[in-house]
């Protein structure tokens, strides 16, 4: 693989970088989430259980209740088709006390390789920094209550409460870039799936996706680059597809070499 390299100067510099959650800055989907439905669903008394081959089927729907109905329509058919209103507040109640679950446990989730030592690279170069997701901000908030330093850095959350419509559209990033007074161009969006890719493409952001654990199969075309995570000194990144960063460490220069490469 050829090393993509480039000065922040180089014919424009990167002025934001857009950060997806599950999955990005987190492994929350195995570690988190997937365990927060599965005591929810034990708490309300259902017997049901998400294995990790039932849940990455799941993690192709946007947004945790999208999820929950999806899986009461598709694997629940002894709910019925007749009582919506009931379906939908068994939705909502299993939902908030997954968020309950998630936001107790999401302290004690390590931030995936990388993410801390990029956001602080970003921090002190003047690059904005947005957290662009479908989950909600209070488990975006609460993991990120285990470092002071990274959540300082952090200028904004686009969190699912900000828009009406999920990834894989392309408002959750169009909601950030217009917060922070940024166009598409001069960001670079990083994502871990096909439905976050989908969505920052859409929006017209340059994308690096960093493969998760339940996305390392996906479609990732369109994608800058794919890399097996943003790397640390002592753990480089592997490169999947796309120019390889230099000594397997995604930093600013590399991403803006991605938004100028993108560009032309």
């Amino acid at each position: 693989m050829a090393q993509l390299t480039g000065s922040l100067n180089d014919r424009g510099e990167l002025l934001g970088l857009l950060l997806d959650f599950d999955g990005t800055v987190a492994e929350t989907e195995r570690l988190g989430h997937r365990v927060a439905y599965n005591q929810a669903f034990a708490q309300l008394g259902l017997h049901w259980t998400w294995d990790e081959a039932l849940y990455a089927q799941l993690l192709s729907v946007a947004g945790g209740k999208e999820r929950l109905r999806y899986y009461l329509d598709r694997y629940r058919p002894e709910l019925g088709d007749g009582d919506d209103a009931a379906k939908h507040r068994l939705i909502a109640e299993v939902y908030e006390a997954k968020i309950r679950n998630f936001a107790s446990m999401a302290p004690h989730v390590p931030l995936r390789p990388g993410v801390r030592r990029l956001v602080h690279e970003a921090r002190s170069a003047g690059v904005k920094v947005a957290i662009a997701t479908t989950a909600s901000r209070t488990g975006v908030e609460a993991l990120l209550a285990q470092d002071d330093s990274v959540r300082g850095a952090i200028d904004l959350i686009a969190a699912s409460e900000d828009v009406e419509r999920k990834k894989p559209a392309p408002d959750v990033y169009r909601w950030a870039m217009d917060r922070l007074g940024l166009g598409a161009g001069g960001c670079v969006a990083v994502e871990d799936s096909n439905v976050g890719l989908r969505a920052a493409l859409a929006a017209g952001l340059t994308t690096l996706v960093t493969v998760s654990d339940f996305t390392a199969g996906e479609d990732f075309t369109g994608a800058a680059a794919v890399l097996s995570d943003l790397g640390e000194r002592d753990a480089p990144a592997r490169t999947l597809r796309g120019p390889a960063p230099p000594a397997g460490i995604v930093d600013l220069a590399y991403l803006n070499g991605l938004r100028l490469r993108s560009s032309t």
